[in-house]
């Protein structure tokens, strides 16, 4: 297979657009088609304001719990359900959309849709149980029938929720759980 010295170039561009993405910065690029894909970038980056972070007190370990579960809701869209229901401890309210989401998929897709953590706040700290305001952000989601092909979109939307993590000494080695909403 031969590789024009063009696409070696296309790909070292974008080699160093993501490593310069997992460090937080910009990268100048010059030529048109690189120029393209960095304004696509930046635009995408726009959209999505980052999380208010929580105070350097709280130990973020705590927080764990909820951007895993965040990044669960994320995965289950995709139909697969199992990091989502191993998120939290059984019972949690929080895993009732697992149960919906089990519901829609033998007759229905999902397109697109995306969860994005905006703030988390510590309301309240018992030591080994912490309360945490969450407001987590989706990104309109497309559901298609898959027999009658009709699409409804599912309008972009703010939730909030109030998070309890408990700490569990029983796991080894201690470990915090999402083990309830509120």
């Amino acid at each position: 297979m031969m590789i024009t010295r063009r696409a070696v170039v296309l790909l070292s561009v974008l080699a160093l657009a993501s490593c310069a993405r997992a460090e937080g910065s910009s990268l100048q690029v010059k030529s048109e088609v690189d120029t393209a894909v960095a304004t696509s970038e930046a635009e995408s980056v726009e959209e999505e304001p980052p999380i208010e972070f929580i105070p350097a007190d709280v130990d973020p370990d705590s927080i764990e719990p909820i951007i895993n579960y965040v990044d669960a809701l994320n995965i289950a869209l995709t139909g697969d359900l199992f990091a989502l229901k191993a998120s939290a401890n059984a019972g949690c309210g929080c895993l009732e959309i697992a149960d919906r989401l089990a519901e829609i998929f033998p007759t229905q897709t999902l397109i697109g849709g995306h969860y994005q953590l905006r703030q988390i706040h510590l309301i309240s700290d018992d030591g080994f149980r912490k309360e945490f305001k969450v407001l987590v952000h989706r990104s309109d989601i497309e559901k298609i029938d898959k027999q009658s092909r009709r699409s409804v979109v599912w309008s972009e939307s703010d939730i909030s929720t109030i998070f309890i993590i408990k700490y569990n000494s029983e796991v080894a080695g201690g470990q915090w759980q999402l083990s309830d909403t509120r």
